[in-house]
């Protein structure tokens, strides 16, 4: 999943553009595997993982392979607060100053906003106005709990991945930026959030990365925004992955099929061949037709294309 960077998204010299490749990973569940892979073979400058990692040990230990590849950063997921082993492994880790709820971060030339956990309406539901949630932050609910209702003297460890209002007013109250990555979704998705709409056009970005819902969707490609949107959206399924930008996947050969693939795409498909070749496909490991063409299966690609065209598969 390669998708075209806008031509304004962050003004960067050519030399910046260059250097700066993002990588975001879907909800791990505890399988690193697809995220070491994938930096061996791209070696991105940073990676941001998506939430629900429950790292099975601390999560430098997880990623010890890649630490002098890449840079690491992550928000946190539902999960992450499931056992007290998920959470001690994320939040107890060294790369717990690595998580980007709450803030917004430059890494890899890009200004990144994060919002980790989910909304849980005992807290606040964000079809209702922010100053009218149950809680406005942590500490509020910290003060309403007796002592032997809290977890290790704070709130319960569930509400440790809650979105609380004061998490939403912290990015509103900060400077611009250019990516949010989120675990949950915006409103176009059936169960996303206007929430994160209103805080994603707050902030001015022009890219939306969720977890959460184990779908790879690219929400132009699929109708669900418009090209007049003000930003473009991706979710990322578990154990898939989004570069970006694209051009340099491109630049290195990775995203480049063969002309003949192109030539029949188009005849397949037409004016949705691009579509197509960017779009993860099942059948490929959710990689994109294009990706796993340019690395070397071609011939997997174009039996797929052929069975298309003659009403095999779909």
């Amino acid at each position: 999943m390669e998708p075209p960077v806008p031509s304004d998204l962050h003004a960067q010299s050519e030399d910046q553009k260059s250097a700066a490749q993002l990588m975001f990973f879907g909800d791990p569940h505890g399988d690193f595997e697809p995220v070491i892979a994938a930096v061996q073979r791209f070696r991105p400058e940073a990676i941001v993982l998506l939430g629900d990692l429950q790292a099975r040990r601390p999560l430098q230990v997880e990623l010890a392979p890649i630490l002098d590849r890449t840079e690491v950063y992550f928000i946190h997921g539902n999960h992450d607060t499931d056992s007290d082993l998920d959470y001690d492994n994320l939040f107890g880790s060294e790369f717990a100053d690595r998580n980007l709820h709450g803030r917004i971060v430059e890494i890899a030339g890009y200004k990144i906003a994060g919002l980790g956990g989910i909304f849980r309406s005992k807290i606040w539901d964000p079809r209702r106005p922010v100053e009218e949630p149950a809680f406005f932050s942590a500490d509020a609910l910290r003060r309403s709990m007796r002592p032997e209702e809290r977890w290790r003297d704070g709130i319960a460890r569930r509400h440790r991945s809650t979105i609380f209002p004061e998490d939403y007013q912290r990015l509103l109250q900060g400077p611009l930026a250019d990516i949010l990555v989120t675990h949950e979704a915006p409103a176009a998705h059936p169960h996303g959030w206007k929430a994160i709409d209103e805080l994603a056009e707050m902030l001015g970005v022009q890219l939306v990365v969720h977890g959460h819902h184990h779908q790879n969707i690219d929400y132009l490609a699929e109708g669900m925004i418009t090209v007049a949107a003000p930003f473009r959206v991706f979710g990322i399924d578990m154990g898939s992955h989004l570069a970006w930008p694209r051009d340099l996947l491109r630049e290195s050969g990775w995203a480049s099929p063969p002309e003949d693939l192109l030539d029949l795409a188009a005849q397949v498909f037409g004016a949705e061949a691009r579509i197509w070749l960017d779009k993860p496909h099942e059948e490929l490991d959710g990689q994109t037709p294009a990706a796993f063409a340019a690395g070397g299966g071609s011939d997997k690609v174009r039996s797929i294309l052929n069975a298309i065209q003659h009403g095999g598969v779909a």
